[in-house]
């Protein structure tokens, strides 16, 4: 859809650029002909010169960049959280619908227009005059034609006529309505351009001094043939898509039609589309950056290249569904069914984070963290067991359970399919006593598959995931990053940081659906886009069952050599800012805080808000923000929330 927008955008400005430079240098001269070949030229390359892209080089000093990986699992989130329910409202979508509206509105009403020539066709009488068909109907008080029919109204005058008729033909003979037709798609596809419009009535122009000429040279009353048209002047025209022997009747037309030398010099005008197209192919291409080698190196002394470990409860036994997030970035993974986490290339003393539903959080650093095993406690205040009591019930495929979340999802195993969390009035409503604290209700594939829904499958094992270049998924955050050149707009401007894409890879092996995340800078977008898009072919997963669209991000850190950081805002410190009590504590305040809306509730609005924020060295929460949202209802509501947050413990 973007590049649909995209491409209307750079079509529009081709064409004003053909129409301005006529206005400027070409709409008094007198070499019709030649005038007709560049305003048909100027619609044929308005429509076929914005699908060319060149590319220019520039040469930079190489900077520093660095990569990460983010693997997304589809896995439950945590019961304190909501199941994710993705709604794009895309601005660009109403507008495309709004653009497609419009072109509906003018193709009806130009096919109102041919109704109506239509029905004057079928009503009158036609005479055969040389090549075309004359039609003498009163419904039309100036005279025009349309295609190989020529309209004259009855009350004219046998010489009138006769010097009118001579005009029309000019425009059968010369095909000016291959022009108008080829001017009304156009007028279709941009109507939003008022450049269109103009240039519209500029080929009409054009063709009444096209056949002006020639009928002043065959006729034997140039004054009669004037007198004609001057009879014409306060007749309308009719339609776009037809010649009226009056349009544009200005002082110029009779000024066009006076016989005068000109230079043949000035036809050399019409090379001055040369520079525009120069200009035009220019200011839409896109630039390829080259990098003088050794001029930046990549700091890997601090590097760890394979973070790897296991979760496990208190008894040893593994723990999968854990959340494990590295601190200060987005990027997350989530432990599988033995429990294993993996991260690739990061600094040693990044804080990692392991949280999961009825356990205790716990913190360390990527050197720490590395080869470990993590024994995650259970923390009593978030037990989420049924039926003790104040818990919610977990639904699966209809059927009331006494099994916690993590238990269901632990017994569905790979026919896990998703689940839908119920606010305690609507689950009591449903289920009774039961569903007084909400409820969870679990879908499994097989259930999903019999209703003609395709669940994405719980990818978990390593032949779950498809392979790039034989390796695992995870390459291809290397492969990107040794690819990707820096913008020489951003190095001009100091810009560095993370770049986080996500994308989609398709059953046939193809990267699509590539999208950055609103915190990235589109000209890390850009280049990190025009390098995916270039990716090999990705090899199907071992598990034929899991051979289904595969959703995934990487981050990739662009970051300039030599650069001073005077900023305030630490991304990485010693000790994390914590809130006060631990994150039970939190989450028990964001449950007694967040008023689910009313209007989304009544509407069934849920999902996942993620927010970003600071903490301050006095330990106050600001620049309270959406990262990715579901509603406005709920995007206010969870920075509202956030924005009422108490003091943290500072880092």
């Amino acid at each position: 859809m973007e590049q649909v927008a995209f491409y209307l955008l750079k079509s529009a400005a081709w064409l004003a650029g053909f129409t301005l430079l006529y206005l400027l240098f070409l709409r008094k001269e007198r070499f019709f002909m030649l005038k007709r070949i560049y305003l048909l030229s100027g619609v044929v390359l308005s429509l076929l010169l914005p699908l060319v892209t060149l590319h220019y080089r520039v040469e930079l000093p190489a900077p520093l960049m660095q990569e990460t990986q983010e693997m997304t699992q589809v896995l439950p989130l945590p019961p304190a959280a909501v199941a994710e329910i993705v709604e794009e409202k895309d601005s660009l979508k109403w507008f495309m619908i709004f653009y497609a509206a419009g072109i509906l509105f003018m193709l009806g009403r130009t096919m109102q227009y041919l109704f109506t020539v239509y029905r004057v066709v079928r009503s009158g009488p036609a005479h055969r005059e040389g090549k075309a068909l004359l039609i003498r109907s009163e419904k039309y008080t100036s005279a025009f034609s349309f295609f190989n029919y020529v309209f004259i109204n009855p009350s004219l005058s046998g010489r009138e006529a006769r010097e009118i008729l001579n005009h029309e033909m000019v425009h059968l003979k010369q095909k000016h309505w291959f022009d108008l037709l080829l001017v009304e798609v156009m007028s279709l596809v941009q109507w939003m351009n008022p450049f269109v419009w103009i240039y519209s009535g500029l080929v009409r122009q054009n063709h009444e001094n096209l056949a002006d000429e020639e009928a002043l040279q065959s006729t034997s009353d140039p004054a009669g043939y004037r007198a004609a048209l001057l009879n014409q002047v306060f007749s309308a025209r009719l339609i776009s898509l037809s010649n009226s022997f009056n349009f544009s009747f200005y002082t110029n037309r009779f000024e066009m039609m006076k016989k005068k030398t000109y230079s043949p010099c000035r036809k050399l005008r019409l090379l001055l589309v040369l520079p525009l197209v120069a200009v035009m192919l220019y200011a839409f291409a896109d630039p390829v950056y080259s990098y003088n080698d050794g001029n930046g190196t990549m700091d890997s002394e601090s590097m760890i290249k394979d973070i790897q470990g296991t979760v496990v409860k208190e008894d040893g036994t593994p723990l999968p569904g854990v959340t494990v997030n590295v601190s200060g970035t987005s990027l997350s993974v989530t432990t599988d069914e033995s429990g294993r986490f993996y991260f690739s290339d990061l600094p040693s003393y990044v804080a990692i984070m392991f949280t999961a539903s009825g356990y205790e959080p716990v913190s360390l650093t990527a050197e720490s963290a590395r080869g470990a095993t993590v024994t995650m406690k259970a923390n009593p205040l978030f037990a989420r067991r049924v039926p003790a009591e104040g818990a919610e019930i977990v639904v699966i495929d209809g059927t009331v359970t006494d099994l916690s979340l993590e238990e269901a999802t632990i017994k569905l195993g790979k026919d896990y399919g998703r689940y839908t969390y119920l606010m305690p009035e609507a689950a009591k409503e449903k289920y009774g006593e039961k569903g007084a604290r909400g409820a969870f209700e679990v879908t499994s594939r097989s259930k999903a598959k019999e209703s003609g829904v395709i669940l994405p499958y719980p990818r978990k094992d390593e032949g779950d995931f498809p392979t790039f270049k034989g390796e695992s998924y995870l390459a291809f955050a290397d492969w990107v990053a040794e690819r990707a050149k820096y913008p020489a707009e951003a190095a001009a401007k100091g810009l560095s940081g993370w770049a986080r894409m996500s994308y989609t890879v398709e059953t046939n092996g193809s990267v699509s659906q590539i999208n950055p995340s609103p915190d990235t800078d589109p000209l890390f977008a850009a280049e990190l886009t025009r390098v995916m898009e270039s990716s090999p072919r990705w090899k199907s997963p071992e598990n034929k069952d899991a051979n289904e669209p595969f959703k995934s991000e990487l981050l990739i850190r662009f970051q300039q050599p030599d650069r001073v950081n005077n900023g305030i805002v630490y991304i990485m410190v010693d000790e994390m800012p914590e809130f006060p009590g631990g994150d039970a504590e939190l989450f028990k305040w964001l449950y007694e805080t967040i008023k689910y809306p009313a209007e989304a509730k009544e509407k069934g609005i849920q999902g996942k808000v993620i927010l970003r924020f600071i903490v301050t060295s006095e330990g106050k929460v600001e620049n309270v923000s959406v990262v990715r949202g579901v509603d406005p209802l709920l995007d206010n509501e969870a920075v509202r929330a956030m924005n009422l947050c108490p003091e943290w413990i500072p880092g």
